[in-house]
């Protein structure tokens, strides 16, 4: 019995490296990651404060944004999203996390909504909402984002 514990451990221990280089490794996702946003609102909101969209005939809107992850540990991250046009800028802080095959999926929360993607290479392709109920602002935007150099 003895020399089959023995024989086990020394498999476990011989096996460890393998484990470790099969685990997926995460992207560096700190720095900015620049591009347009496509969106689609009804109502007015925090980045969206001109906003004249309904339900019925909502706004379509181009702005620049600029997603800058100023943290990460592992697969948790946090920064601040920009988004500015027509005379306008607001940032909004967010938190995230990535997952899935080689910690490709992203997924951060806002103040108000969330953001759902996949990166590949220098590139983030992401669809963001939130629904703000009667009163408040609703909000889909899906665009892709460039690492800036």
């Amino acid at each position: 019995m003895v020399k089959l514990v023995t024989r086990l451990a020394v498999v476990a221990v011989l096996m460890s490296p393998a484990i470790a280089v099969a685990a997926d490794p995460v992207p560096d996702m700190k720095g900015r990651w620049v591009g347009k946003t496509y969106s689609i609102v009804a109502g007015k909101g925090a980045h969206w404060p001109s906003g004249a969209g309904t339900f019925e005939k909502p706004g379509l809107y181009d702005k620049d944004i600029v997603l800058e992850f100023t943290g990460q540990q592992d697969r948790r991250l946090w920064g601040v999203t920009t988004i500015s046009g027509n005379g306008e800028k607001t940032e909004e802080p967010f938190i995230g996390e990535l997952a899935g095959k080689d910690n490709r999926k992203l997924l951060t929360a806002d103040t108000d909504g969330f953001l759902w993607g996949e990166i590949d290479g220098d590139t983030i392709s992401f669809c963001y909402s939130h629904a703000g109920g009667k009163g408040a602002s609703s909000v889909v935007s899906c665009t892709e984002v460039k690492r800036a150099r």
